[in-house]
């Protein structure tokens, strides 16, 4: 569990969406908040400057989940974190290379991407390609 809240602490200090605008609505937006049949939360932070946006998808379930979620860019995204890693206490289940969102809209987004999600996890992930010459932030 220390591992897994300094890696928490890590990511907070070194990417900027998830502190510069916890108090301003336009630091935070859902992806989709509403998929009470599976049990999946996911939203966006932004961190007004320009800077890479971080996307947060959480599985509640104990099964592992295969969903389209609607991103801001098309493109390769970085996992930043998988709650599920082992060294976390997780199942380790693992993420095959960068997700690769599709310019094809989804949720309220531009773009979207296949993830399998772990059970029981949050992923966290950033645009490996950033900034697209339009960002909505």
């Amino acid at each position: 569990m220390q591992g897994l809240v300094r890696r928490l602490n890590e990511l907070h200090r070194t990417h900027p969406a998830l502190h510069a605008r916890d108090c301003e609505p336009e630091g935070f937006q859902w992806i989709e908040a509403d998929d009470a049949e599976h049990s999946t939360f996911s939203w966006l932070r932004w961190d007004g400057q320009g800077g890479r946006p971080v996307a947060v998808i959480c599985n509640f379930t104990p099964q592992p989940r295969r969903a389209l979620f609607g991103l801001p860019v098309a493109g390769a995204w970085r996992v930043l974190l998988s709650t599920d890693d082992g060294g976390y206490g997780g199942t380790g289940t693992p993420i095959d290379g960068e997700p690769v969102a599709e310019a094809v809209p989804h949720q309220r987004q531009p773009a979207s991407a296949e993830l399998d999600l772990p059970p029981l996890a949050a992923l966290y992930l950033e645009p490996v390609s950033w900034p697209p010459a339009d960002t909505p932030n």
